[in-house]
């Protein structure tokens, strides 16, 4: 492919993306039409599957946002520096403020993220499991920091369910506000968030209980 030809399959491929960011903020990926994409993105339908061969092919450009919203969130305003001398039951509150402000920003993506890591995790890869993996070492880096108040003995069991459970209590609330089991709440936002936190922190200074 020549260099203009690559610039135009780039803008157009570009154009789409932010069509379907854009596209995304209204209704669900399921909702969206291939027409609704094109005319989003000024182009014709023709030029839409030029590009990507059917609706299914824009999955993986779903968890390509996802991972570029969440680069540019940490290494922004979602960014903060960990103060052991403030204690574990702050750090893991600040966490959790942070997780939620992102899933408050871009929930939309990650809702569609959520739903097709299970619905086409052939079109993912290995990026949903890398991000995991991620978040697995900070919860590691962050019971290291705090070694003196971790109660829990396997450290590493206690990094996978720390990392399980900060991708899992705010799902519902988050992402299925209307639907579940979420609709028992009735506490708000910030209230919510710090129960996950300190439910999070009760995990971490409970000692393991083992069976004799």
């Amino acid at each position: 492919m020549r260099p203009t030809q690559q610039a135009r399959s780039r803008e157009t491929r570009d154009k789409l993306v932010r069509a379907l960011d854009k596209k995304l903020r209204e209704k669900s990926f399921a909702e969206v039409s291939i027409a609704e994409l094109a005319e989003a993105a000024g182009l014709s339908v023709g030029a839409v599957y030029r590009r990507f061969e059917n609706k299914d092919a824009f999955i993986p450009v779903i968890f390509e946002l996802y991972r570029e919203r969440l680069e540019a969130f940490m290494v922004g305003e979602g960014r903060v520096e960990i103060e052991p001398a403030d204690g574990l039951r702050t750090a893991v509150h600040v966490a959790c403020a942070v997780a939620w402000k992102f899933l408050d920003q871009h929930g939309y993506l990650v809702r569609a993220a959520h739903i097709y890591s299970r619905l086409r995790p052939d079109l993912i890869g290995d990026d949903w499991e890398a991000m995991l993996d991620q978040a697995r070492q900070s919860a590691e880096h962050l019971l290291d920091l705090f070694g003196n108040e971790v109660k829990r003995q396997d450290r590493a069991e206690a990094a996978q369910m720390f990392t399980y459970l900060m991708n899992t209590l705010p799902i519902e609330r988050g992402l299925y506000r209307a639907e579940g089991a979420a609709v028992v709440l009735t506490i708000g936002d910030e209230q919510f968030v710090r129960a996950i936190a300190d439910t999070l922190y009760g995990y971490l200074v409970t000692a393991d209980s083992r069976d004799d």
